[in-house]
């Protein structure tokens, strides 16, 4: 009897490693093709009688994505492949997405997590649960019903169908709510892919939530004068340094004439409350503020806080 067939340990196999999946290269590119098989289904579904779910798998066969079981065979790169898989289908079942979309990743889900690759020699690795918090799990519960529309009505049974075949076979493991961050990792993409030539601080989607620190503070001050300064030269037919300024006074000078004929207006009283509150803010921060000199002397002139405005 000859042996089961297994890897050599000699050979240096080159594997994905666990963490490209949790990483922004596939994360994203799944989403758009994800995205991508939603909108072929609906084209193929306003064209068509055929059964929804028949046609479904139609596309899905069409598409290649039978073969997405084959990325990777590795055990923990293959463990993390079908998590974080299963999770992007699964995000688009939430309650923000339309109707359609998120029947269209029900069948996704439903498919995927069915045909996975069961008792092979050798072993390869599938998964029993997918994880969901617990408020994704009772949206899921009742999305048949927003199925009801006479265009989206072929949908609803099918929906309700594989609904009921995931949670006889208790498929769904439930987390706590979305907003407690249960689900592992908490965001995807975890790992953020940055092209040479770009540093870590230059990717939009990298900042830090919170406060800036003064370091970039002042990058940002400095990068906003710089396109400022580039705005008001830029040269062009529309000539954006002077003609823009020029529709900018206008608009001044048409809303300074409104506020004149306003009896209950004061210009001094505004300008007054203005510096109140700039001191009061200079006075809790314990900094000298440049705002609150320039406001001081614009009321000292009798002009106003109005003057400051170029």
């Amino acid at each position: 009897m000859l042996p089961a067939p297994a890897p050599s340990a000699s050979r240096g196999d080159i594997v994905l490693q666990p963490n490209y999946f949790t990483s922004s290269v596939y994360v994203r590119a799944l989403r758009d093709d994800i995205s991508t098989l939603i909108l072929r289904y609906h084209e193929a579904y306003a064209q068509t009688s055929m059964k929804p779910f028949t046609l479904f798998k139609t596309v899905w066969l069409q598409m290649g994505w039978n073969w997405l079981h084959f990325k990777v065979f590795d055990h923990r790169s293959r463990q993390t492949f079908l998590e974080v898989t299963a999770r992007m289908f699964l995000e688009r079942t939430v309650r923000t997405e339309a109707p359609f979309t998120r029947a269209v990743a029900l069948f996704s889900l439903y498919i995927f997590f069915y045909t996975q690759i069961k008792d092979p020699i050798p072993a390869l690795r599938s998964i029993s649960n997918i994880p969901i918090p617990y408020d994704h799990y009772l949206s899921l519960t009742t999305m048949p019903e927003c199925l009801a529309t006479p265009h989206l009505a072929p949908l609803q049974p099918h929906a309700r169908h594989l609904l009921s075949r995931l949670f006889k076979d208790r498929v769904f493991f439930i987390l706590p709510k979305s907003d407690l961050g249960a689900m592992n990792p908490r965001e995807l993409p975890r790992e953020l892919y940055v092209e040479d030539g770009f540093g870590f601080s230059d990717v939009a989607a990298q900042k830090r939530k919170g406060r800036p620190p003064r370091r970039e503070k002042g990058k940002m001050a400095r990068m906003a004068l710089e396109e400022l300064e580039e705005w008001v030269s830029r040269p062009g037919p529309s000539n954006a340094g002077g003609e823009n300024l020029a529709e900018y006074q206008a608009a001044k000078a048409s809303m300074m004439e409104a506020l004149s004929k306003d009896p209950t207006f004061s210009c001094e009283d505004l300008t007054q409350t203005v510096l109140e509150r700039l001191e009061a803010a200079g006075r809790s921060s314990g900094k000298s503020e440049l705002g609150l000199e320039l406001v001081r002397e614009a009321l000292a002139d009798g002009e106003g806080i109005f003057h400051l405005l170029r």
